[in-house]
């Protein structure tokens, strides 16, 4: 039951490492999936009196990606039966052109008021619309939560590699005489270790595959998938090639550097 015991706490406090290593993870991937989103979806409204030209505006704002006009089809088609041919020829001509921006990337509040500006101070252009407000307050709102989730997660990562560091502390003094006794013999390092980072390296390998499977299937849930289809984000899905392979190598890396720094310190193995 005690060697369950110590097994146990090994296992948990890498569960709960690589946890948070992997949930940092998967926010930085919904952050970045958002903001995608909101370049692709976000787009600033010009009204022109003539053509204006795609080329020409990219020198004056590197950040616009395409212009698109805007056609003025629908509002004509809506006053088709209210409006003479004659008059609502002369309408269409009097109309002003409408055209849609596109950004390469979504700047800040800033940057989209210096945009503005500019727009506003070519003579053609009597109206510009950036619709940024609700766009930046919902991006901002991810990006403080991917700042929470990083500090939080620096916070229990120390504490979890505290107890793992702990525990093999304690694996050393309880195995203390069988590494003297090998000591004596000539034993090296490793050789007298070897034992320590057999079963670190079992238990943290153990809790980086439940890590693995735990992000493998939750994401693939009704309901997860149904809570992040309101909030209007998507959750990744776990690579296990890429994701797995860095942390069953993370877990390996740390074992075995955490026994070596515990094992060294003491000085007595």
């Amino acid at each position: 039951m005690k060697s369950i015991s110590s097994h146990f706490s090994i296992f948990i406090s890498s569960f709960v490492l690589l946890f948070s290593f992997q949930f940092t993870n998967v926010i930085k991937s919904i952050v970045n999936d958002y903001a995608s989103k909101i370049v692709n979806d976000y787009a600033i409204v010009v009204v022109s009196s003539s053509e204006l030209k795609e080329e020409e505006l990219q020198k004056q704002i590197p950040e616009i990606e395409s212009i698109s006009e805007i056609s003025s089809k629908k509002i004509l088609d809506r006053l088709k039966n209210e409006m003479s041919s004659k008059n609502l020829a002369l309408l269409q001509v009097a109309l002003p052109k409408f055209y849609s921006l596109k950004l390469g990337s979504l700047p800040d509040k800033k940057r989209i008021e210096t945009i503005k500006q500019k727009l506003s101070s070519i003579t053609t252009i009597s109206r510009v619309e950036t619709f940024a407000k609700t766009h930046e307050k919902m991006f901002k709102m991810f990006l403080l939560l991917q700042a929470m989730v990083y500090i939080f997660t620096f916070f229990v990562a120390c504490i979890a590699v505290l107890l793992i560091l702990k525990q093999i502390r304690i694996w050393i003094y309880e195995h203390q005489r069988r590494m003297a006794i090998m000591a004596l013999f000539g034993a090296s390092f490793f050789m007298k270790s070897a034992m320590l980072y057999r079963m670190t390296l079992v238990d943290t390998l153990l809790s980086a595959l439940c890590v693995c499977v735990f992000y493998d299937i939750v994401p693939r849930l009704p309901l997860a998938q149904a809570y992040a289809a309101e909030l209007d984000v998507v959750l990744p899905s776990f690579n296990w090639l890429y994701e797995g392979s860095v942390l069953v190598g993370a877990s390996f890396v740390f074992a075995l550097i955490a026994v070596s720094i515990v094992a060294r310190k003491i000085g007595r193995v």
